[in-house]
């Protein structure tokens, strides 16, 4: 009669048993220095967005603004890796910085939305349409109003954010102690003399303004006022210099749109 060796199961096999049917931890795929990156980026965007709410009262448009904003940087940092961790913490600060300065300003809409719904919309643009990577160019036009508008100092921007900025800011400031048509005309004289990025902001500046012009413009402008707004604002963009393919046909676009509305209401 044939004897059957039973195997004897060890405590050790237990273990492996059980081990191999119990599900395995999740591991990281991120080093810890870059965890910590992550998690800075993700922290400084909600934190500058707590500071905007506050600045303007939760008003709706500027928060979504921001929260499309803030998704293309996140993006930029996490996916891209176009962006470093202490650039998108650089543009936030000037998010803070620009909302700050501009807290007493509204926009000229019917709902009076507060005026930093603009720069952000014009850094929006930037990284949305025109694919800007740049930190300096898209702080710039964070804060392409502030010396004009407010008590800014081309000083204070360049100590806070740097000689390249500043140069940015400077290059799109209007003159205000100069009539406004006169303003208008330098701007049309000037803009081929633009270097590449302040050029890029211009058109930014552009699309974001002719785009509100279209869809949401102040109840005190009449038909003539915006038909020359859109005039001028072509001589502005016709006179760049090549700096942004598709900021420059996303211009043109809207343009054509509204003069094509233009003659469907008078036919």
């Amino acid at each position: 009669m044939k004897k059957y060796m039973v195997p004897l199961i060890t405590g050790a096999m237990l273990n492996m048993t059980a081990f191999a049917t119990e599900e395995k931890p999740k591991v990281s795929i991120c080093h810890a220095e870059e965890c910590d990156s992550v998690d800075a980026v993700i922290t400084n965007l909600q934190q500058t967005r707590k500071k905007l709410s506050l600045l303007v009262h939760d008003n709706k448009a500027v928060l979504k603004n921001y929260d499309a904003l803030s998704e293309l940087l996140n993006v930029a940092y996490h996916k891209e890796k176009s962006m470093t961790a202490k650039e998108v913490e650089e543009i936030c600060t000037g998010v803070e910085f620009a909302a700050e300065k501009h807290r007493l300003q509204t926009r000229k809409d019917a709902a009076k939305t507060p005026y930093i719904s603009h720069p952000i919309g014009v850094a929006y643009n930037l990284m949305n349409v025109g694919e800007v990577r740049d930190a300096a160019i898209v702080i710039g036009a964070l804060l392409h109003d502030t010396v004009e508008d407010t008590q800014t100092t081309f000083e204070e921007i360049e100590g806070k954010f740097g000689k390249q900025v500043a140069a940015y800011v400077r290059e799109v400031t209007d003159d205000k102690s100069l009539a406004k048509e006169a303003r208008k005309r330098l701007q049309v004289i000037n803009a081929a003399h633009k270097s590449k990025g302040a050029a890029q902001i211009k058109l930014a500046d552009k699309l974001f303004n002719l785009n509100d012009l279209l869809n949401n413009p102040p109840s005190d402008w009449t038909q003539m006022r915006i038909d020359r707004y859109y005039e001028w604002a072509q001589s502005v963009v016709n006179r760049l210099p090549e700096a942004n393919d598709k900021l420059y046909q996303a211009v043109h676009k809207i343009i054509n749109t509204y003069w094509e509305k233009q003659e469907i209401a008078k036919s």
